[in-house]
């Protein structure tokens, strides 16, 4: 070779080693990105109302009841004398971000107030010989509506006189609910966001386990589960080449186990979600861990595939959950393949998620058979805002893992531009190129 030709073999050289040590956010800029949204959700009717759900309105006892309409009735009167005098003598009630306390602080606190027609309702109380507290609502009422503008407590206490007065009072004003936050999201408008992201489908998880979730007072709740799994897989028949449905519900529930068979049985079911954190899943409690035992095992008879959201409410969740999972819970699904959403945390990342991903990542080294199926959504896991021992924490355990096994997902996007976003941010990890070109075009088993 003469010496022109080691020259430009050496400024060949030189080019290739500065494209390679370029800043990895400039290299990132050509990284294709991904095909399949792994964990989306819509929004049925019933969803948009069960996430704004009021308690009903109740009747209240005649005693405690005439201090509500006597309340009204002094201020739409701008009587603020009457009002205090509704108080104990060392009542307190809030005005604004301060507490006054006693009748003649009341009173001055509430000069000026009034006027309006104005209404309290009562959603909720308890009362014995001599204490009471009412929680209900209050709005103006104008013209032929009913303005719901915030939220009451009062706890009431009886005098020696035998009258109830008021011992303390909030009322609180609360932000209505964007058109957005009560706004249905159909399949129409999850492919039109899969469209402008250049993504090809999506894996829809039915919302149906909200309606199991202890803190919602839901009637007839069964019914509204199957409803909802029913939406669910409607909608996601609409696009059949774009998009699979998740069928869900609350696994300690009664009619678990029968709605789970329901959905196996239907073509319109790809597979099961769950959702521990939502369900007051006790992953220590044995109870629990025998049923979900008998749905992993039920599941994965009909290799229907499972995604679980595994985080519970313990504040300790962390190894000792994730060991009972692979031990007792995933150890019944060897065949069919389970996807743990947001790296076995509920989004974010900190230290209990890494501890329990630390139990998937040795067990993964060991081979331990338990694996050969077992898959992790990324969905909430990256954020600009963490910190780079966060995100270094974050790539360390997927390398351990592997990065086939680690699946693209955003959970829930308001818009198209937060879908993209989502994917930015997990370009925000110290992956290399290679790496991130994986993770974009994996595609779980129960897509393909």
């Amino acid at each position: 070779m003469n010496a022109s030709s080691r020259l430009s073999w050496l400024a060949i050289l030189a080019i290739a080693a500065a494209s390679t040590s370029l800043p990895a956010q400039e290299r990132r800029e050509v990284t294709q990105g991904p095909i399949v949204d792994h964990h989306a959700h819509l929004k049925s009717p019933a969803v948009a109302r069960l996430f704004h759900v009021r308690l009903p309105p109740i009747e209240l006892p005649q005693e405690l009841d005439r201090v509500l309409r006597d309340f009204e009735r002094h201020w739409r009167s701008r009587d603020q004398a009457a009002l205090a005098a509704l108080f104990a003598e060392d009542g307190i009630m809030q005005r604004g971000d301060a507490w006054r306390r006693g009748r003649p602080a009341i009173h001055i606190a509430l000069l000026g107030a009034g006027g309006s027609d104005l209404r309290l309702w009562a959603q909720a109380f308890e009362m014995n010989d001599s204490l009471a507290y009412v929680v209900g609502s209050y709005g103006h009422r104008t013209l032929a509506h009913l303005s719901d503008l915030g939220r009451l407590h009062l706890s009431l206490r009886r005098g020696q006189d035998g009258v109830w007065r008021i011992a303390a009072a909030m009322l609180n004003n609360v932000t209505p609910p964007s058109p957005a936050d009560t706004a249905t999201f159909p399949a129409q408008a999850l492919v039109a966001q899969l469209d402008s992201a250049g993504m090809r489908r999506a894996a829809v998880m039915s919302w149906a386990y909200q309606f199991g979730a202890p803190h919602f007072e839901v009637s007839d709740e069964y019914s509204k589960v199957r409803a909802e799994n029913d939406w669910t897989a409607r909608e996601a028949a609409r696009f059949p080449e774009r998009l699979v449905a998740f069928c869900s519900f609350n696994p300690i529930e009664s009619y678990a186990f029968e709605e789970l068979d329901r959905c196996m049985r239907s073509p319109g079911f790809t597979g099961l979600k769950l959702h521990f954190t939502t369900s007051d899943v006790d992953l220590r409690n044995p109870e629990h861990v025998e049923r979900l035992r008998r749905i992993f095992h039920t599941a994965n008879a009909r290799r229907f595939p499972i995604v679980v959201h595994m985080r519970t409410l313990d504040k300790t969740y962390g190894r000792r959950d994730a060991e009972i999972f692979l031990r007792d819970i995933l150890a019944e699904a060897p065949d069919t393949p389970v996807q743990i959403a947001h790296a076995a945390g509920w989004g974010g990342y900190g230290d209990e998620t890494d501890q329990a991903l630390e139990v998937f990542a040795e067990a993964f080294a060991a081979g331990d058979p338990r694996t050969a199926n077992l898959f992790f959504d990324l969905s909430g896991v990256a954020s600009p805002a963490q910190p780079d021992s966060v995100k270094q924490m974050i790539v360390r355990r997927i390398r351990q893992i592997g990065v086939h096994r680690m699946l693209f997902a955003i959970d829930v996007a308001d818009s198209a531009a937060q879908v993209r976003e989502r994917w930015e941010h997990l370009k925000l990890l110290p992956l290399e190129d290679a790496e991130l070109r994986t993770i974009a075009g994996n595609v779980a088993p129960y897509m393909r």
